[in-house]
Formats: C-alpha cells, sequence, structure tokens
C-alpha cells in the first residue's frame, strides 16, 4: 500500500514525536495539545478539520493537524485504490506531501484501469448491442481503439433501421438525418436512380438543392427533364421551365414542348379530317410523344369503324417499330376484352401471393400493382412490381396464377384497343420478381395454361447483356408476320404465343447483326454488335436463305431477312461483305454460278433497300472454301471491312 510507505518512519514514530512535542510546550498550551489529541484519536478528518476551524491561530498545532489530514485522506485512497481516488486527491490535497505520490502511482496505473474498464465497457456496449449503448460507449471513451467499430455498428443500426424499400422519402430522410453516414454515396446514387425510374419531382428536388459527391446536376437535370416530358403533357415543360430556369435555354426541349402544344391542339379537334391529316402529317408519322399514339388512334378510328386494313396498315407503317403501335395493329378486330373487375386486392389460388393496386407518390403512375407474399402465416410488406409491369399509367384488377409466375392486368398503358387492355406477363426466376417479361395484350385470362402456349427467350448482345429489342416472329414458309413481341429492356428477356407452323424469329436493332432462330423452349437471340465485328475481324455465318426447290430466286422470308438485315445497316460506315456458298449447281448453273446469282441477288435487294452499292460487296465461292461443321452445308458469311472511307 503506498499509503504507509511514504514516509520513512510509521504512524507510531509520528505519535512519538506528536507527544515529544506536546511536552516541551508551556502549560498554557496543554489544552489545545489534549484538543488536537482528541482530534486525532478519533481518527476522523471531520474531527480534525473542526479542531482547525476552531483553533486557526494556534499555527503550531494547526499545521501538524493539516498533516494529520493529508496522512489519513490519503490512507483511505490507498484502500480505495481507484483511478477516480487518486484524482480526487490530488485535487483536493494539492500541498500535501503524499499527493507526489498520488501522482506517481495514477501515472503508473491509470492506463491499465482505463484499458480495462474500456474493454469492460466496449463488452457492455456488444452485448446490449444497440445505438444508443455504441453511443454512449464512444462519450465515455472519446479516444478509444474501438472508436471506428463502434462508430461503424451505430453506421450499421442506422442504415438498417432506415432503409428497407429504397423509396424517394426514405432516401431523402436518411441523407438528410444522418449526413456523415458512409452509405450515403450509395444511397445518394440510388436516389437519382429512383428519381429517374418513378419520375419523381420531389427526387429532383432534393437533389438540386442536396448537390452531394459532385453530381453532374445539369446533366441528371436533361436525363430527367427528357423522360419527364415525354408524357406529352404541356403542364410538365412548364413546370420544369418554372423551377429550372436554364431549361429554357434548351433548343431540342423547346422544340419538344411546342411540339407537345400542337398535339394537345390537334387531340381538342372534334375530327381529324384527311387535309388536317396532310398539314400536320410528321405529328402522325412519327411518336414525339406518348401523346403521338392518341393523336394516330384518332386519326385511324374511322378508318378501324370501316374496316379498311389497308388504310390501316400505311398509316401505321412509318411508326411500326413502336411496340404500343405494333401491338395495337395485332389486337385490331380481335375479340373483346372481359370486362375487368374493380377489386383492388386479389389472391393465387392456394392465398400465399396477395396483389394489392395501390396508388402512391413514390409509385410508377396513377396505379400500382403490389405485391405481398405469405411467410409463416403472416403477410409481408408489399413491394411494387417492376416495370415493365408497372407505367406512368393505371394498371389495375391483376390476377395471378398459383406459381406466381404468370401474371393478368388491365392498364391503359400507351395506344389501347380499349379503355382498359388486357394484358399477360410471365415472370422467368422463381427467386425474383424482377424478371418479367414485356407485356403482351391478349383477349382473355387464362391463369392455368397460360405457360403451355407460350414460349420465352431472351435478347443478348455479343457479350451475352440485355438488349431492348422488337422480335419479329414470320411463317418460315411464306414469310408472313405472324406476331411482334419485344424484350425487357433490364433483362432481355420476352415472351411470344406459340405457333403451329414453322416459324422464323428474329431481332433486329441498328448497328446489330442477327440471325434466324427457329421456336424453342429455350430460346436466346444473339445480336452481334457491327462495331465489334469489324473491330475483331468477325464473320457472321448463316444458313442460306435460300430454299433447295427455287434455290435461284428470293423466297418472301429470304426478302424479309435482307429487309431486316438492311434496317441494322443504315446509316453505318462500313462496307458489307456478302459470301455465298452454295454445295451443288441448279438447273445450267454449276455451285459457283448459283452462288454467284444469289450474292447478286441479295445485294440488289439490300440497295433496293436503301442501302448504297457502294456499301456492298458480293461474290459467290460455290464449294470451293470448306468450313468446318459446315460440310455439305449452303452457308452465307457476312462481314465488314472500310476501304478508302466509302460511306453510305
Amino acid at each position: 500500500m503506498f499509503g504507509l510507505k511514504i514516509f520513512p518512519l510509521k504512524l507510531s514514530s509520528l505519535l512519538f514525536f506528536f507527544f515529544l512535542l506536546i511536552s516541551q510546550l508551556s502549560f498554557s498550551q496543554s489544552e489545545v495539545a489534549n484538543r488536537l489529541k482528541e482530534a486525532y484519536n478519533t481518527k476522523s478528518i471531520d474531527s480534525l478539520l473542526k479542531f482547525v476551524e476552531t483553533y486557526p491561530n494556534e499555527t503550531i498545532y494547526v499545521q501538524e493537524a493539516k498533516r494529520i489530514i493529508d496522512q489519513f485522506a490519503f490512507e483511505i485512497v490507498t484502500q480505495k485504490n481507484t483511478i477516480e481516488a487518486y484524482e480526487e486527491y490530488v485535487e483536493k490535497y494539492p500541498n500535501a506531501v503524499q499527493t507526489i505520490k498520488a501522482k506517481q502511482w495514477i501515472e503508473l496505473n491509470s492506463t491499465k484501469l482505463r484499458q480495462k474498464e474500456e474493454e469492460k465497457a466496449y463488452r457492455r456496449a456488444k452485448e446490449i448491442n444497440t445505438i444508443k449503448s455504441y453511443n454512449e460507449f464512444i462519450t465515455e471513451f472519446p479516444n478509444s481503439k474501438y472508436i471506428n467499430y463502434a462508430q461503424d455498428k451505430i453506421n450499421e443500426f442506422q442504415y438498417n433501421e432506415n432503409i428497407s424499400k429504397f423509396s424517394i422519402e426514405e432516401l431523402t430522410r436518411f441523407l438528410i438525418q444522418y449526413p456523415n453516414n458512409p452509405k450515403n454515396k450509395f444511397l445518394f446514387d440510388t436516389l437519382q436512380t429512383q428519381t429517374l425510374r418513378y419520375l419523381s419531382y420531389e427526387g429532383l428536388i432534393f437533389i438540386s438543392k442536396n448537390r452531394l459527391f459532385n453530381i453532374d446536376f445539369e446533366n441528371f437535370l436533361i436525363q430527367f427533364a427528357t423522360q419527364y416530358t415525354q408524357s406529352g403533357e404541356t403542364k410538365n415543360f412548364e413546370k420544369l421551365f418554372k423551377d429550372f430556369t436554364q431549361l429554357k435555354s434548351n433548343k431540342k426541349l423547346n422544340i419538344q414542348y411546342q411540339d407537345a402544344k400542337t398535339i394537345e391542339s390537334l387531340l381538342k379537334m372534334s375530327t381529324i379530317d384527311d387535309r388536317t391529316y396532310n398539314t400536320h402529317k410528321e405529328y402522325f408519322t412519327t411518336i414525339k410523344n406518348d401523346k403521338s399514339l392518341d393523336l394516330i388512334k384518332k386519326y385511324l378510328l374511322p378508318l378501324i369503324a370501316q374496316k379498311k386494313i389497308t388504310n390501316i396498315n400505311k398509316v401505321l407503317q412509318t411508326v411500326e417499330d413502336d411496340f404500343r403501335v405494333k401491338q395495337f395493329q395485332q389486337m385490331l378486330f380481335q375479340p373483346p376484352f372481359p370486362i375487368h373487375s374493380q377489386e383492388r386486392i386479389s389472391y393465387n389460388k392456394d392465398s400465399t401471393i396477395k396483389l394489392v393496386v395501390d396508388s402512391k407518390t413514390s409509385g410508377y403512375g396513377e396505379s400500382d400493382i403490389y405485391v405481398s407474399l405469405k411467410k409463416d402465416d403472416v403477410w409481408q410488406d408489399p413491394f411494387i412490381l417492376p416495370k415493365p409491369i408497372n407505367s406512368r399509367y393505371k394498371e389495375l384488377s391483376p390476377k395471378i396464377n398459383k406459381e406466381g409466375n404468370v401474371l393478368f392486368f388491365y392498364s391503359d398503358n400507351g395506344m389501347t384497343n380499349s379503355t382498359l387492355d388486357l394484358f399477360v406477363s410471365f415472370r422467368q426466376d422463381n427467386d425474383s420478381w424482377e424478371n418479367w417479361s414485356m407485356p403482351l395484350k391478349v383477349s382473355e385470362i387464362d391463369l392455368i395454361n397460360a405457360n403451355k402456349h407460350y414460349n420465352k427467350g431472351y435478347v443478348k448482345d455479343q457479350d451475352n447483356n440485355p438488349m431492348d429489342a422488337l422480335v419479329y416472329i414470320d411463317d418460315a414458309k411464306t414469310g408472313e408476320r405472324l406476331f411482334v413481341s419485344q424484350s425487357n429492356p433490364q433483362t432481355g428477356f420476352f415472351a411470344y404465343p406459340k405457333q403451329k407452323n414453322n416459324v422464323n424469329i428474329i431481332s433486329i436493332s441498328k448497328g446489330y447483326l442477327s440471325k434466324y432462330y427457329s421456336q424453342a423452349e429455350d430460346l436466346n437471340i444473339k445480336q452481334n454488335s457491327i462495331d465489334d465485328m469489324y473491330s475483331k475481324r468477325i464473320i457472321l455465318t448463316i444458313e442460306s436463305i435460300f430454299s433447295e426447290d427455287m434455290p435461284d430466286k428470293l423466297s418472301n422470308s429470304a426478302e424479309n431477312y435482307i429487309k431486316y438485315l438492311a434496317k441494322s445497316l443504315q446509316g453505318l460506315k462500313y462496307i458489307i461483305t456478302i459470301s455465298v456458298h452454295s454445295q451443288k449447281g441448279y438447273k445450267a448453273l454449276d455451285q459457283q454460278g448459283i452462288s454467284w446469282q444469289q450474292a447478286t441477288l441479295i445485294k440488289d435487294k439490300l440497295i433496293s433497300f436503301g442501302i448504297n452499292y457502294e456499301n456492298v460487296v458480293s461474290a459467290g465461292y460455290g464449294n470451293k472454301n470448306p468450313l468446318i461443321g459446315w460440310e455439305g452445308k449452303n452457308r452465307i458469311e457476312i462481314g465488314f471491312i472500310i476501304i478508302g472511307g466509302v460511306s453510305n
């Protein structure tokens, strides 16, 4: 015990000197000495302090009393043996002889004891494992080696307790409430994605006022404005121009605004006659915005009433690459849709999946479809179905099959054939609710047999990335267009009704090449980037598009393929090379002769579809250049070169 080792003499020696001192004092001081002796015998600091107060002028006795107080107080500290006790002693008795020893003890033992207390406090914080427990630990030990761990746990709790749905409201609230959370960069990026996904004006306003993490706000604003005004509502343009005056100088946006005003004025007309059509023809032959579909439909209504199919197809020809137009066209004169129910909640057959129609500011449109799953007899929180199921329009009256992979619903999405059209969509991955096929218009609800009546597939590029593209299903013999589908932009997944006849299936995008595919359960359409083919010197090899019965003529199916090929080539800088390989002759032509004739037919047809003759090189090789894997098969090889900057 440090307290009893401070002096070379122990208390018994101190007492000896104390009585020796008393014996040497005059008789008149004996009463004071007796009072000091009595105070000492009580072993009480309070008694000694009272003595000092009673005899303040008795200097020699007061000094001795204070020395005894210092010693008594120090003995108490050594018994407690804590940092706080020693620190309190140093503060209360700064001039005591023992204070030097107290400071030495603190220096030698405080670090070790503090570490033990710190370890104990951190274990306690971990056991409680709450934001409060970790905050209390940080407050008590601000310089602890565990500070980063504790702060990480606090950040983790903040995130897990406040972020679950990634809604605009949730994200903005978190960014305001926890400005230093390390997840904020991710959450701010997510906020941008969600703002564009749902076209949330609230999200846009927040981002404009909180330009965090060096966001290129002007570029983001243009992205938002482009999508936000696609609806064709002039009020959306005017709202943006008011809140973001810099957009007034955007030439493209102003042109779109003028187009929107023109379309709105045309839609207000009671009827659209041929004169109006010809005067404003660009608004009927180009999709300017979503209201263009209403305008085209308004002009078509009299033609539809008279069933002038040829005239209808002619009007739609210039906008046939828009899937909404294709669906409208495919459903013309089909049986009427069954009347939709008004129910906003529906269940699958065994009541494990609940569909809810709801209107929320965080949704996609006027009303959206949400899903809630039952787990352990408890309904989980509902989550919104993604695009392309939900849209900026109304989605209503959903019905889902028992397995949860076939969904029927009503919507006024796009160019409608009725007030509300009936759609079907298929979920590809049973472990995810994100991968749905592009909804297809149908005329009846059949939850049980839908999977049997449709095939599914994917459209991918050469690197296996999903592609947004139309998928054409043509009769293999006649070339007749049987159906047009479209792939999901996010996943490339698509569906189409099974056909009775043999079909050619192809997907075409500008700047990409594809070949014909046959109907199959697992259909993967591969599109090859022409830029990639050129840079890597890749040749696309396809089966001959000529029939064996009439190899000297182009069938309707062959013409279709060349038309698709021409659509892929429009505006490209490359020269396309067509190499035809034939294994046998036809009539008076040998293998090389028939292959040259076929190559010439392909070239001429490409030119007739708008490809510059200088950009097409064709040749026939007969059976002179065999290729492994193609033994005995007729083939066509397509490649690309650049010679002297020739362009179409």
